[in-house]
């Protein structure tokens, strides 16, 4: 029986030893938004809870995901829709028990700057007549056109779930159609021009929406985030009851793995210690200056030079590449409690929504919004403006017959996009990785969530890979066995 035992003790001690001898993983992720949020849930997943998140956000959990109070009642005051077929954040909503906040139809019109030059009906089909009669069948045939390319991104979805993952950002759109990254060379208005497409369709139908979602123009910004722009307007949008903030507050806050820490990351230095990465961290609390010691950093923040929150490295080759001079779009949102003045458009009676498609003018957009908790019996009386620039209380007085309240929310909200042509990378070095490097993409809370689950796989895979001769080795039964790296 001793003959029997003692090989088997030691093949059982042998496997433990080797079973273990990846050590925990301790993790630093830069920023609190709905980017740092998808990742610490997908890292969790992907080291089945045997790891540890410091979470550093000086500012609010939720980013640029936030609420405003007026009266009792709290209103979107960043990032407000989410369309249907977005995956991820439809999971987290049901994953955290939350719900679809509660809507109602909404009859809008498209100013010029001096006319309605398209106003919808109360009735659907009717509206479908008016698109018909002013701009032929090419509005259907749009709407073609982009599900068609929301079927292709999708693949996305597919790829990530067998454990792929990509070095930038280039190389993730060219798994989903090889002609994706043509489409970040292009300005919309071109790309559509050179489809066939009508140009008073695109400076109408295409630049309204556009400048009411990006602030920016169908001359200046790049086909693919103006077609994801366009995608708001061929499905169905929705929003979380109770904000859309409360999506990462829960992701990260439910997360017993996840440390927040309430600071500003100021240097990032990077060593090696025996032939590992460690990155040495250093943040500021108030006064005080202090540091903390990583395996992996994860920056889920804008890296933008000349700002409050810009972090320098130490120790990187190539270090001055990683901070980035690219502008962020500036966006005031400004809320109105009070009564709209539809003759200052041109209308007979108020609308809910009035979207402009001439950038001279000062406003983007304006619309009738509702409480986080969805509509009222009553119609809303709280409007929202979108702007590039504060809007001075004339202009206010001249659009609202009584203003009872006026509150501005400015905010960087989304990149300045160009068609410059650029390679963003989401592994900036080893162990340090770039969620928002998807943002010159598009920025949208679902392009967030696909680029934090797509980190979250390279620091896991490669993580592992420190401490294993065979690549993608795992001791985790989460790890897919044909799990991929896609550097182009």
């Amino acid at each position: 029986m001793h003959s029997y035992f003692l090989p088997l003790l030691t093949s059982f001690l042998l496997k433990h030893a080797f079973c273990s001898k990846i050590p925990t993983p301790k993790i630093a992720v830069i920023g609190g938004g709905i980017g740092a949020a998808s990742t610490t849930h997908f890292l969790t997943e992907l080291f089945n809870n045997d790891l540890k998140i410091d979470l550093y956000e000086a500012n609010k959990i939720g980013g640029r995901l936030a609420t405003i109070q007026i009266d009792d009642n709290e209103y979107e005051a960043g990032g407000s829709i989410i369309h249907s077929q977005n995956k991820y954040m439809q999971e987290f909503v049901h994953l955290l028990g939350m719900e679809h906040k509660p809507s109602r139809e909404q009859k809008f019109a498209i100013w010029n700057g001096t006319d309605i030059i398209f106003e919808a009906s109360n009735i659907k089909i009717f509206t479908l007549a008016k698109l018909m009669y002013k701009y032929g069948i090419q509005p259907f045939k749009l709407n073609s056109y982009v599900d068609s390319i929301l079927a292709d991104f999708s693949k996305i979805y597919h790829l990530q779930s067998k454990g792929q993952s990509f070095m930038n950002v280039t190389s993730m759109l060219m798994a989903m159609n090889k002609e994706f990254p043509k489409l970040l060379q292009v300005s919309i208005k071109d790309q559509l021009l050179h489809l066939g497409y009508a140009e008073e369709l695109i400076d109408e139908l295409v630049e309204a929406p556009l400048l009411a979602d990006y602030g920016q123009t169908k001359t200046a910004v790049h086909s693919f985030v103006g077609l994801v722009t366009l995608s708001a307007t061929t499905g169905d949008i929705w929003s979380v009851k109770g904000g859309n903030k409360k999506v990462p507050e829960h992701l990260i806050y439910r997360n017993v793995n996840v440390n927040v820490l309430s600071s500003f990351v100021k240097k990032i230095h990077y060593e090696t210690i025996n032939n590992f990465p460690n990155y040495e961290v250093h943040y500021s609390n108030k006064d005080n200056v202090m540091k903390n010691h990583y395996d992996i950093v994860i920056i889920a923040t804008p890296l933008r030079k000349h700002e409050q929150t810009h972090i320098t490295f130490e120790g990187i080759p190539g270090d001055d590449n990683l901070t980035f001079l690219d502008e962020y779009q500036t966006v005031i949102a400004t809320f109105i409690k009070g009564d709209i003045n539809p003759n200052y458009f041109g209308l007979e009676e108020e609308l809910d929504c009035i979207l402009i498609c001439n950038y001279n003018i000062d406003i983007r957009s304006i619309g009738r919004i509702d409480t986080v908790e969805g509509p009222t019996k009553m119609n809303s009386k709280i409007w929202k403006i979108f702007s590039n620039a504060s809007l001075p209380l004339t202009l206010l007085n001249n659009i609202f017959l009584n203003i009872e309240e006026v509150k501005e929310v400015a905010w960087k909200a989304y990149p300045r996009y160009t068609t410059k042509a650029r390679l963003d990378k989401f592994k900036l070095y080893d162990g340090l990785y770039h969620v928002n490097a998807i943002e010159w993409v598009a920025s949208a809370m679902e392009m967030s969530a696909i680029a934090g689950r797509n980190v979250a796989i390279l620091a896991h895979d490669e993580y592992l890979q420190r401490f294993s001769n065979q690549p993608n080795t795992s001791s985790t039964p989460n790890t897919p066995k044909d799990t991929q790296k896609i550097e182009l």
